[in-house]
C-alpha cells in the first residue's frame, strides 16, 4: 500500500510539473486578435499619397540626383520587434517614459563603405516626453534624473539638430559657436554608440 501511495504521489507531482511546463509554453501564444488600428488607410487614400509624391517629389529628386532615390525601406519583423524591445527595456530600467520612435530621413554618403552609398534611408530615434513634447533621446546614455537628448549628443559632434521645436527650426541658421567648434574637432572626437538605429534594405536601387 505504501508503495502504491508513493507511486500515486510521484504521478501527481509529475503531472503537475508537466502541466506547469505546458502553461509556460502556452504563455508565448499570442493573445486575442486586436482591432483594426486607427491609422489604417484605404487603397484610394494610399493612391492619393503615392501619386502626389510622384508629382511633387520624385521629379525634383531625380533632377537633383540624376537617379531615382530610395522609395522603400525594408525591415524584417524581427528587426523592428528587437529594436522596440531593446529601447523599451533600457527606458524601463532607467525609469524613463518611452513615447514613440521618430523615423528620420538620412542618406548614405557616396563614399560610404556601408549601406547603399548615395541613397536615402531612415534612422530610428526613440522619443520621450519633455515639457509636453515628444523629443528624441538616447536611452542608453540617459538616467531618470538626466535625460540625454539626441540634439545634445549631435551638437557634441558639431551637428545642429533643429527638429525638436518650431523655435529651433525658425532659428536653424543661427549656429552656436560651440557647435561650430565641435564640427571643426569632429575628426578628433572619439565616436560613441547611440540609442538610434539604421541599416536596412532599400529600393531603389534593385539588385
Amino acid at each position: 500500500m505504501k508503495i502504491v501511495a508513493l507511486a500515486m504521489v510521484v504521478s501527481v507531482v509529475s503531472f503537475v510539473g508537466c502541466q506547469k511546463d505546458e502553461d509556460t509554453v502556452n504563455t508565448n501564444v499570442e493573445e486575442a486578435s486586436v482591432e483594426r488600428p486607427w491609422n489604417m488607410i484605404s487603397y484610394k487614400g494610399m493612391i492619393e499619397r503615392l501619386e502626389y509624391y510622384d508629382k511633387t517629389r520624385k521629379p525634383v529628386l531625380e533632377n537633383a540626383l540624376g537617379f531615382e532615390d530610395t522609395r522603400i525601406n525594408y525591415y524584417s519583423i524581427e528587426t523592428i520587434e528587437n529594436y522596440i524591445k531593446y529601447v523599451k527595456q533600457l527606458s524601463k530600467e532607467k525609469g524613463i517614459e518611452l513615447t514613440g520612435i521618430n523615423f528620420v530621413s538620412g542618406a548614405y554618403p557616396k563614399e560610404a563603405s556601408y549601406g547603399t552609398p548615395g541613397y536615402q534611408h531612415f534612422i530610428f530615434m526613440p522619443t520621450t516626453n519633455i515639457n509636453g513634447r515628444n523629443i528624441g533621446f538616447d536611452p542608453a546614455l540617459s538616467t531618470k534624473d538626466n535625460i540625454v537628448t539626441i540634439k545634445e549628443k549631435l551638437s557634441d559632434f558639431g551637428y545642429n539638430w533643429v527638429y525638436d521645436s518650431n523655435e529651433d527650426y525658425n532659428n536653424r541658421n543661427n549656429i552656436s559657436k560651440d557647435i561650430l567648434k565641435n564640427y571643426s574637432n569632429r575628426n578628433g572626437t572619439p565616436d560613441l554608440d547611440s540609442g538610434s538605429a539604421n541599416v536596412t534594405n532599400i529600393a531603389p536601387p534593385y539588385e
